[in-house]
């Protein structure tokens, strides 16, 4: 027959039934839709496949749309039982059979007429404009029903609260902990520079800064003082790792790791000749 069309095998070729092949043909769909469900069933009926997991992405890829499009058009579809899924939103994705499409969607609810021709239709869902939603909210409960008190009761605080507020001020602020505070209780004498660069460093780890927190970083300098570590060799040493706080412990294991580690004594004192006058008693 001379209307019949050879297929050369270029590169190989999608089999469709003839039901399929007039259902798309027939269907309404928009061009989004009927581009992204002619990719589904490019790998699925091309692969001789049911269903085939495809994500928003790879028939992104396939139809060059976004993802946000690409599912909303999924979604339509699968409203249309044009295709189906398998599992949940990450399922695997198939068509339908022909006998349960859609072919017309439903059509969308609209006003095509004017507002005033619908106002004696329209009933107003919101609150009347004297109430406010607050007011509204304090009067429910679950347990009692609604009761509407009169707008002075509602509004207005009883009178001995009110006397209350007037009398009692409010507490006052406390004032933020920082580097002035700091320096004027400064017991181990720490260079303001170094105090700077601890704040900082606190600050890029999120650390805050209190007195409780400050008396703590004194405490371990004076224990480092007894270890024979100075106050500004301890700070410098846990600014250089990077220690929003430290122990002596650390510091010791720190310095004697790297052999700097102050000696703690001075060694025997070879001037010291208090020895020998137990000799005269001999």
């Amino acid at each position: 027959m001379t209307n019949i069309v050879t297929l050369r095998n270029t590169g190989g070729f999608t089999r469709m039934d003839n039901s399929l092949m007039e259902a798309l043909a027939t269907v309404d769909l928009p061009a989004r839709e009927f581009r992204i469900l002619m990719a589904i069933a490019r790998h699925t009926i091309g692969y001789q496949l049911e269903s085939k997991r495809l994500s928003a992405d790879e028939i992104g890829k396939l139809t060059n749309m976004r993802r946000d499009v690409v599912s909303k058009a999924i979604s339509h579809l699968l409203e249309r039982r044009v295709i189906f899924r398998v599992g949940g939103s990450r399922g695997e994705i198939g068509i339908s059979p022909v006998a349960e499409w859609a072919f017309f969607g439903g059509k969308r609810h609209c006003l095509s007429e004017t507002k005033t021709s619908h106002s004696a239709q329209i009933v107003s869902l919101r609150n009347d404009a004297s109430e406010t939603e607050t007011a509204t909210s304090l009067l429910y409960s679950k347990k009692e029903p609604l009761v509407t008190l009169p707008s002075e009761e509602v509004t207005a605080p009883p009178a001995d609260q009110a006397e209350v507020s007037e009398q009692e001020p409010k507490p006052a602020r406390k004032k933020p902990f920082g580097l002035p505070q700091m320096l004027a209780d400064n017991p181990n004498a720490i260079a303001e520079q170094l105090l700077t660069d601890w704040i900082a460093l606190r600050k890029q780890k999120r650390a805050t800064i209190t007195p409780t927190v400050w008396k703590a970083l004194n405490a371990e300098l004076v224990k480092c003082a007894e270890a024979g570590i100075d106050a500004e060799t301890a700070m410098t040493e846990a600014l250089v790792a990077g220690w929003q706080g430290f122990k002596v412990d650390w510091l010791v294991n720190r310095l004697e790791k790297a052999g700097r580690m102050p000696r703690t004594s001075a060694g025997p004192n070879f001037d010291d000749t208090s020895w020998a006058d137990d000799l005269g008693d001999l």
